[in-house]
């Protein structure tokens, strides 16, 4: 499948050097001592990283009609960060909590390369293997972090077919990539 012009315009003006300086140390941050650091490691460490910026960044909307969660505590014992705030506000606290339930904000530039990232993702990879929808669905899962496990049995894979689907996407985009960071110098 070639890639669409508004994608090649994105390629072309990417600053490659930067999003590969990044993704490597995150691979070299990530995969075991053993391991090289090659240019299909890099891509997944990337496509994780823009998989989870996506899901902080863009977070979708609560659904509407179910109950959602009290802001009342489970038990006696627990404390709330309601909790917290009522007592700092009476007195009985030096200093106002801090809210640490939330994952830190995306900077600008990590949003720009997930984009970038993500839009490679959906134009290039596994678009020559067959069944590309639940492949593509079952290895963005696990860039997403669940347990291979829990994927497998969701989307009717073995383990091997979906390690073997997540190096294919991997080399698909690291071919892309090189090529486009070739093309800047």
């Amino acid at each position: 499948m070639a890639m669409t012009p508004n994608l090649v315009r994105k390629m072309r003006s990417h600053d490659w050097r930067v999003t590969l300086r990044d993704g490597e140390e995150l691979t070299r941050k990530n995969i075991r001592a053993d391991k090289a650091v090659t240019m299909p490691r890099i891509a997944w460490e990337l496509l994780r990283e823009a998989a989870f910026v996506s899901r902080v960044s863009y977070a979708a909307p609560p659904r509407s009609g179910f109950p959602g969660r009290s802001a009342m505590p489970e038990s006696v014992d627990e404390v709330t960060h309601w909790a917290l705030i009522s007592a700092f506000l009476r007195g009985e606290l030096d200093t106002l909590p801090e809210d640490s339930s939330k994952a830190p904000r995306p900077s600008s530039l990590q949003i720009d390369r997930a984009e970038v990232i993500l839009d490679l993702w959906h134009q290039v990879a596994l678009v020559h293997m067959g069944d590309k929808k639940r492949l593509r669905r079952a290895v963005y899962e696990m860039a997403l972090g669940l347990k291979s496990q829990k994927i497998c049995s969701t989307h009717g894979l073995n383990y091997k077919r979906l390690s073997a689907a997540k190096v294919t996407a991997s080399e698909d985009m690291a071919q892309i990539i090189e090529k486009y960071n070739k093309k800047q110098f």
